[in-house]
């Protein structure tokens, strides 16, 4: 049943002034969310007026039977449909998830998403594209947390909340300047002695950068001594 779902706990992290409704007061917005009161749900009405509900949106705390008379607006009265920026949403029919973006108005009935799980695999990046929310259900933890774990495998890189983007991992480099390294530009080259001097991120080929010149391929000089001045393959770790 409706009056089941904390109303509270979707409604904690929502911007004072949001667009609500009820069927008592017609048009609201939210003022407040005080979880540790019998009635943490605070909305205004009109310009000098305030009200309050219950966390799963009653009038009255005492009267456990009656029914929930808060919702996101007169058109949409499903709170289990009502997605906040970051959730990822399930369509109904094909199981996909996206990544929701924001509401297109204060109706709740349509909501943009950017990123899209394919049916075929992989994922998609689109124009913000406007669905419906009749569409879709919230996903579950366990789908939100596989939806941005598979996100993050198909982009490479980590999830950023804020952004809601995929940001590439920045490449830790082991080395220190003047470190001992050998290093080569191609598989078949011979390795060369030289000292590190820093990683050079932008240049995605030639990345390490030492006292002469950068290269493709560095690694540790200790311990792979024995492979100076060959073209032996590198095999204990490092950038090969």
């Amino acid at each position: 049943m409706e009056n089941k779902i904390n109303i509270a706990e979707i409604l904690k992290d929502c911007p004072k002034g949001m667009k609500l409704y009820s069927p008592i007061y017609g048009e609201i917005e939210l003022l407040k969310v005080n979880s540790n009161y019998t009635y943490p749900i605070n909305i205004t009405i009109g310009i000098d007026s305030t009200g309050t509900f219950t966390s799963d949106g009653r009038l009255y705390e005492q009267y456990h039977s009656a029914e929930c008379i808060l919702f996101p607006s007169s058109e949409m009265r499903d709170w289990s449909k009502f997605f906040k920026r970051g959730d990822v949403a399930i369509h109904s029919f094909n199981g996909c998830g996206v990544l929701v973006e924001e509401w297109t108005d204060d109706s709740y009935t349509s909501f943009k998403a950017s990123v899209f799980q394919l049916k075929k695999g992989g994922f998609a990046k689109r124009d913000k594209r406007v669905l419906s929310t009749d569409d879709f259900v919230k996903a579950s933890d366990e789908q939100r947390d596989k939806f941005i774990s598979d996100m993050e495998k198909f982009f490479g890189g980590n999830y950023n909340p804020d952004t809601l983007q995929v940001e590439p991992v920045k490449p830790e480099c082991p080395y220190k300047p003047f470190d001992k390294v050998l290093v080569r530009d191609e598989e078949g080259d011979l390795w060369y002695a030289n000292f590190f001097s820093h990683y050079n991120e932008d240049d995605k080929y030639y990345p390490y950068v030492c006292i002469n010149t950068h290269y493709r391929y560095c690694i540790p000089y200790e311990a792979n001594e024995h492979l100076l001045g060959t073209t032996d393959p590198y095999t204990e770790g490092g950038s090969e």
